[in-house]
Formats: C-alpha cells, structure tokens, sequence
C-alpha cells in the first residue's frame, strides 16, 4: 500500500485535535447556524462519503451540510456499490468485490475530501482497538478525511454533544470562569445485543475537555477502552475537567445535571455475540426513568440516536422537558458544515 501524509485538516479523532482546534470548530458550528451556514461557502468542491454501516443523522448532516454550502457530495456504500474488504493480508473469494485501498482511490481522485464511517468489527478487541480502518484509510488518502464514527470514536458527535451543553449552559467553564462545572454523568445503559465503545468514548472526551466533572457509571467488566480513557483524561484536565468511574448507578446519578445514556459490550465476552447479549440483558436496572433523573439537579436527558424505547430509557424521559436528544440531533448540521469547512480550507 501507497503511504501518503494524513493532511493537517483531516479529522481522524476528537483527541487529536488541539484546544485551538476544538474551540475553532465548535466557533465556526455556532455561526454556521445562523445566514453563514447557507452562503455557497464550498462552490465548485466534491465531498466523497463511504458509509460502511448505516446511518439517518450522519448521512442527513452530510447531505445538508454540502447543499447549504453548495458542495456537491458523492454518496457510496455496500448495496449500493460493492462489498469491501479493508484486511491486506486475506484472499479475496468470499463476498468482498472490492478492497477498500482501491475504492479509496476511486473516491480521492474525484473528490476534494473524503468522509468515512466504519464502525468496530465486534470480533476482536485489540483489532478495534487499533482502528484499523480508519487507519487504512489515512494511510491511502491524499485528501483530508472525516471520521464519521470509526470503531474507536465518533469526533462529530463529540463536538455536536458538547455545542448541546455550551447552548444548554450558557457557555463552557473550559473557556469561562463564571460558566460552573456540571455533574455530568456518562451511564451505561442495556441494549438487546453487544455496541461498539466509539459514541461513549466521544461523549467523554467531549465533557472532559469542556471542563465538567464527569462520573463515568458502568457495571463490572463493561470498561471503556484503557488507552482511550488515558488520552481524553489527559485533555480534560487540561481545561478543569475531572473524571471519576464508578459502579454505583444511584450514587453517580445524585445530583448529575447531565445523564447521557449509552450502551456498549463486555470486554469478557468480546467476540462472542450470544455471550455479550446475556451479559448486556443482565443488567436492566440501568434503564433511564423519570426517577433516575429526579435524583438529580434539574438533571437533562442525553444520547446520540438510535435509542431504544423501553430498553436503554423510558419513553416519557425522551417525550418530556428534560430530553436534550433532538437538539443533538440538530447540532450535528452545524458541526458537519464548521468540519467541511475547515477541512477544505474555508473560514466560515
């Protein structure tokens, strides 16, 4: 494989980005909401978006952010094109038509930059952990590239999360001393099978860095990636942020202003579906109700969508005053436009 340098305006992973380069997307998202956000801002530039796995919210961004802006965008995925295969080392006689180096290439020779969505495998821990294609990705792409959820991170929603609270609370104790620190807690919830470890791991990073005291609220055995965690931890205590992990539901909720809610695997039955799916229903007290967030100070609702009623949460806690989900919905176009923006070399 061709090796080429990962341009400075890709956005491979929310960790990566400097305070500067946070704070920078997070400005340029607050003013594309309002007349700038639909200025022909990337006339005459073609975004390439290969989406391995599904999506509704990635996909609308993108779509809307390019016609806002006047970019025209390329749209692949498998259906629609051919089945991938990213390993560089297997034969290729199963049902993959097409190696991702070679449709990479595809996409960067029409395009000015190229956005990707490739969640984690699920088989093996340490093969996820090392994102590997995304990594790919970056090794074969001239363009700049946009991570739009790989197995590790989900930087989009990270951002769009934390432009929900700065909008929420008037602002980010990151960046100013009289906006306080929030109690924010990040829950596992249950779910019906295994989830990848990208979206709570965004959410993290994202509170961390925004300078709130964050209780990370998980069962035994469900840890987050321990690299990970190093990283974000680091960055978050650069700005004020603190993080606190424990596996007492009830004590972690008294007093959250913020309960955002996610399910993801076991890291004992990784690999291992049925297992995983039994150790994940094992747990279904951590169903988000109206009285979990009682506990709270004026706690609001948070997560990413999907979300499945009646399993990760009550369907009375997405319906009332304290669910933030639709305005993270919505945050999600600002931010795809400031990430376009910056990647193609536009100030907004």
């Amino acid at each position: 494989m061709s090796t080429t340098a990962v341009p400075t305006s890709s956005l491979l992973h929310q960790w990566s980005l400097s305070h500067a380069a946070w704070d920078g997307l997070l400005r340029a998202a607050e003013r594309l909401r309002g007349p700038a956000g639909t200025e022909p801002l990337l006339t005459g530039k073609r975004v390439a978006m290969l989406l391995l796995n599904p999506s509704l919210r990635t996909r609308l961004s993108m779509e809307a952010a390019c016609q806002d802006l006047g970019a025209h965008l390329l749209s692949a995925e498998p259906g629609s094109s051919w089945n991938f295969e990213w390993r560089s080392d297997v034969r290729m006689d199963g049902a993959a038509a097409e190696h991702l180096e070679e449709a990479l290439g595809v996409l960067t020779g029409m395009s000015d930059a190229v956005a990707l969505r490739a969640f984690a495998g699920l088989h093996d821990a340490a093969e996820d952990a090392a994102d590997p294609v995304l990594e790919l990705a970056a090794r074969a792409c001239p363009r700049p590239l946009l991570n739009l959820e790989s197995a590790m991170d989900h930087p989009h929603q990270a951002l769009a999360d934390a432009l929900v609270l700065r909008d929420h609370f008037g602002g980010s104790p990151a960046l100013h001393e009289s906006a306080p620190r929030r109690r924010v807690v990040l829950s596992w919830a249950p779910h019906v099978k295994p989830l990848p470890m990208a979206v709570p791991q965004a959410a993290l990073g994202a509170f961390l860095r925004e300078g709130h005291d964050v209780v990370l609220a998980h069962p035994p055995g469900f840890e987050l990636d321990a690299r990970v965690l190093t990283r974000v931890e680091a960055l978050g205590a650069e700005r004020g942020g603190t993080l606190e992990t424990t596996h007492d539901r009830d004590a972690a909720l008294d007093g959250a202003h913020v309960v955002y809610a996610k399910s993801w695997g076991a890291r004992a039955h990784y690999g291992d579906v049925d297992a995983g799916a039994t150790a994940v229903r094992a747990q279904p007290s951590w169903r988000v109700s109206e009285a979990d967030l009682a506990r709270g100070d004026d706690a609001v609702f948070m997560h990413c969508l999907p979300v499945r009623r009646g399993v990760v949460v009550d369907a009375d806690v997405l319906r009332g005053r304290r669910s933030l989900v639709q305005q993270q919905a919505a945050a999600r176009l600002p931010v795809q436009k400031a990430t376009l923006c910056h990647a193609l070399g536009v100030d907004p």
